[in-house]
C-alpha cells in the first residue's frame, strides 16, 4: 500500500520538479495529480501534453509514483457535454493528461442536480454524463473514479445504483471518508461495508463537519472520524488500493507561514502510521 498526497500545495509552493522532490523528501511514496483550481488552469492549457510529460519525467527522476488524479471541478448541471463547453474540453484533457503520466484512475466528480440526492433525476443525469466519457476511458486506458459527494452518490445505495447502471470496468467507486461523515452522517467504516463493489481508492482526512457543516480536510486524529473502524472495514472488504491523504485544509494553513515542508513531513508520519495499523490489524 502506497502513501500518497495531493500535489496541489507542493506544486503551488515549488513548481513541478521541486514540488515532486519535496513530496518524496517528506516521506510520501506517491501523489494525487491535481487538475483543479489554479493547477487545472496551468496543467490543462494548450500545452497540456507537454506538461504531462514534464510531470512524468520529474516523477521518474525523483522516484515518486502517481497513483491517482483528481479532474477539474468545473462541470455543472445544464452545461453542454461537447467541445463547445471549455469546461468539457479541460475535463477531456485531464483524462488524456493522466493517461500520459500513467495514472490508473482519475476522479471525475458527479454533477449536483436540482433534485433530492436520492432522486432518479440525479442518477439519470450523471449516468448520461459518465457514459459520454466512457469512450475516452477506453481510448486512454484510464478508469474514472466515482466519488461520494454532497448531492451525488451521497449514500452507499446511491453509489451502488450508479455503478450498477454504468456496469463497466471503466467506472469504480472512490470513498472520501470526510464526505461520508459530513454528507451522509456515517462513519467511513459503515459506508465502506455497504458498498457492493470493491473501491479503487480513498481520500483520507478528518473533519468535524457534523458540527461545522463543511469539510475541513484536516490530518487524521484531529476531529471526529473513527480510523480504527475504517481500517477494519477496509480489511473486511479486501481493499487493495493506496492511502491518499486529501488534507489541503491542513496544509494550506501552514503553507501561508512558510511551514509547508514540516506540515508535509508530519502528515506523512500520520499516513504511515495508518498503513502500519492496517498491516498490524490484518496480521
Amino acid at each position: 500500500m502506497k502513501l500518497a498526497v495531493e500535489f496541489y500545495d507542493a506544486w503551488e509552493a515549488w513548481g513541478i520538479d521541486e514540488g515532486i522532490k519535496a513530496l518524496k523528501d517528506a516521506g510520501f511514496d506517491a501523489m494525487d495529480m491535481s487538475y483543479y483550481h489554479d493547477a487545472g488552469d496551468f496543467f490543462l492549457d494548450v500545452q497540456y501534453r507537454e506538461k504531462a510529460l514534464e510531470v512524468k519525467a520529474a516523477l521518474a527522476r525523483h522516484g515518486l509514483s502517481c497513483t491517482q488524479a483528481h479532474g477539474p471541478i468545473e462541470m455543472c448541471y445544464g452545461m453542454a457535454l461537447d467541445d463547445s463547453n471549455p469546461a468539457w474540453v479541460r475535463l477531456k484533457r485531464s483524462i488524456e493528461s493522466a493517461s500520459i503520466i500513467g495514472i490508473h484512475h482519475i476522479v471525475v466528480e458527479g454533477m449536483e442536480v436540482p433534485a433530492p440526492p436520492a432522486s432518479y433525476l440525479n442518477l439519470d443525469y450523471n449516468y448520461a454524463f459518465y457514459k459520454k466519457l466512457e469512450p475516452l476511458c477506453e481510448k486512454y486506458g484510464i478508469v474514472i473514479a466515482v466519488e461520494n459527494l454532497k448531492k451525488s452518490f451521497t449514500y452507499p445505495d446511491l453509489m451502488n445504483e450508479i455503478l450498477r447502471r454504468l456496469d463497466s470496468p471503466w467506472f469504480q467507486a472512490l470513498v472520501d471518508v470526510g464526505h461520508t461523515w459530513v454528507r451522509a452522517d456515517m462513519q467511513p467504516g459503515d459506508y465502506i461495508r455497504q458498498l457492493e463493489r470493491p473501491i479503487c481508492g480513498l481520500h483520507v482526512h478528518d473533519t468535524a463537519g457534523i458540527r461545522k457543516g463543511e469539510d475541513e480536510h484536516l490530518v487524521p486524529w484531529l476531529a471526529e472520524l473513527d480510523y480504527h473502524d475504517m481500517i477494519a472495514a477496509l480489511r473486511e472488504t479486501g481493499y487493495q488500493g493506496d492511502m491518499t491523504l486529501e488534507i489541503r485544509g491542513f496544509l494550506s494553513r501552514y503553507a501561508d507561514y512558510g511551514l509547508l515542508m514540516p506540515a508535509l513531513q508530519f502528515s506523512a508520519a500520520i499516513g504511515r502510521r495508518l498503513i502500519e495499523m492496517m498491516q498490524e490489524e490484518s496480521a
